[in-house]
């Protein structure tokens, strides 16, 4: 946990109030959500994107792709096994972390 004087706390502080003073949104909360959901939701989309294209490559599923791998796999089959996986992972991180924001509600003053 970061203490309250932390320089990266005084940093966000620092953004979020601006945010607020400009109107784009309400509180320094909500400055805060709304920046942490774009960056999520933009990695979640890119990762989106890095799976289909692999599933574009091989018309298979992960499931389907692994399964074909069975003691025959090329060292680029292999490689883009590790980047696919890697990817679900991220993905399943990225959508946990999604939904702990959204349910996020600042503690009342």
């Amino acid at each position: 946990m970061l203490a309250k004087t932390h320089p990266a706390v005084e940093a966000l502080t620092t953004i979020a109030e601006r945010m607020v003073l400009v109107g784009l949104y309400p509180s320094p909360e909500e400055a805060v959500k709304g920046l942490a959901l774009a960056q999520i939701e933009r990695e979640i989309e890119e990762l989106q994107q890095q799976i289909s294209s692999l599933e574009e490559k091989y018309g298979m599923s992960f499931e389907e792709f692994t399964a074909s791998l069975r003691h025959r796999a090329t060292m680029q089959e292999e490689m883009d096994w590790e980047e696919w996986d890697d990817a679900r992972k991220k993905l399943e991180i990225r959508q946990e972390a999604l939904e702990a924001i959204i349910q996020y509600a600042p503690a009342p003053n």
